[in-house]
């Protein structure tokens, strides 16, 4: 009888382990590694690996709600594109309305028929969260906030942030406006690697100053800029609807966290939850380099007339991620390339490089020419055959 009752025991516990394996594994294929592994009081939490963007730990992270300020990460992404693009410059001036003006909640108290810098608006949006700053890129870039809000939203399919939809550039209460924490980590994600972002938002004190010499004060909502060890971005946000929100990033070493923490009940209760993240993710996870930009790649082709293989270099560093005292060997690496033309020129993309973990690609970048390479002419070829000739 003792024989059967452990033999009972033992088949729970491997259907148990079973079934908690299988919830571990999305119908979307995103590796995840914890699930309510975490004990936060917050609605929604999402923690995710930069580099690979495996989801190390979530709660309710793909419910709509609103988000509060954390829209204005798009807000701040698409006028940072209008300025690398080069239509606009950070000197560049720009009128506010009346309406722009007329915005309530965090502000810089802005003066309606003067026009201000973009540098100012786009900083007054990352560090203070100025709603007002940003109904004036809004206005500026699109003619009017609600054909911006059409920018957002296509920009948001692009990005493939199928759980976003925008009713305004600033993130006020609006009908049907809504995210989830897994869409606004990944949009923190893309929006950290701007290093426009970073040069706001690790400002802790700051001033706008008026035309007026009136002085507004900026200072930066998100309190892990200054207190957490490595936090260089993120945006806060919070409505009674949407709660405390924080969506925050911290890089140590070679490894980037994103963390985003939804309907916190207090607005220190975001900041020690978020900080809880961080700390599980750099405390049980590293990355691993598998692909240095600097280390030459033969592609193993030739354009026609040469002998050497053509050889290229990763635009960017490639990681895998790893459990701590763990090693991760379950990886491939994978290239393509482009049909090679007559002429190639350094720098010039020929190809792609994947990072695979369990046939998902966790990483990829582009492949660059090393070097020019030229196919010879006749007489390059004439030239070759005298130069090898012995005298």
């Amino acid at each position: 009888m003792k024989y059967f009752y452990k033999l009972f025991v033992l088949c729970i516990c491997i259907l148990m382990s079973v079934i908690t394996i299988v919830s571990l594994i999305k119908s979307n294929n995103t590796v995840v590694f914890a699930k309510d592994l975490i004990d936060i009081d917050v609605k929604e939490y999402c923690l995710i690996d930069a580099n690979t963007g495996t989801i190390l730990a979530e709660k309710n992270s793909t419910e709509r709600r609103e988000v509060a300020s954390m829209v204005k990460l798009m807000t701040s992404l698409l006028t940072m594109e209008k300025i690398e693009a080069g239509d606009w410059t950070l000197d560049t001036e720009l009128l506010v309305s009346e309406y722009a003006a007329s915005m309530e909640g965090s502000q810089a108290f802005l003066d309606a028929g003067k026009s201000y810098k973009i540098e100012d608006l786009l900083k007054s949006v990352i560090v203070a969260s100025a709603n007002d700053s940003s109904v004036v890129l809004a206005e500026n870039y699109a003619g009017s906030e609600t054909k911006f809000v059409d920018i957002m939203n296509q920009k948001a399919k692009d990005l493939e942030l199928n759980d976003t939809l925008y009713g305004n550039s600033t993130g006020l209460p609006a009908l049907n406006q809504y995210s989830t924490a897994r869409d606004i980590a990944k949009l923190l994600n893309i929006v950290s690697k701007h290093d426009l972002y970073h040069k706001y938002s690790t400002i802790w004190m700051d001033k706008l100053v008026h035309e007026s010499g009136r002085v507004t004060e900026l200072v930066n909502t998100n309190r892990l800029v200054k207190y957490y060890p490595g936090c260089d971005c993120g945006k806060t946000g919070f409505t009674d609807e949407a709660g405390y929100c924080l969506s925050a990033s911290a890089k140590r070493n070679d490894m980037r966290l994103v963390s985003v923490v939804m309907g916190a009940k207090t607005t220190s209760d975001r900041f020690v939850a978020s900080s809880g993240l961080l700390n599980y993710g750099f405390n049980n996870f590293k990355n691993v380099k598998v692909i240095d930009c600097k280390q030459l790649i033969s592609t193993n082709k030739k354009l026609k007339g040469l002998k050497n293989f053509v050889e290229c270099v990763s635009d960017k560093d490639l990681y895998t991620l790893q459990k701590s005292g763990e090693k991760q060997t379950n990886y491939q690496i994978e290239t393509s390339f482009a049909d090679f033309k007559n002429n190639i020129k350094k720098g010039e993309v020929i190809g792609e490089i994947s990072v695979l973990l369990d046939g998902r690609v966790i990483a990829k970048a582009n492949l660059l020419a090393s070097q020019d390479y030229k196919t010879p002419s006749f007489i390059d070829i004439t030239h070759a055959i005298f130069n090898n000739w012995a005298i």
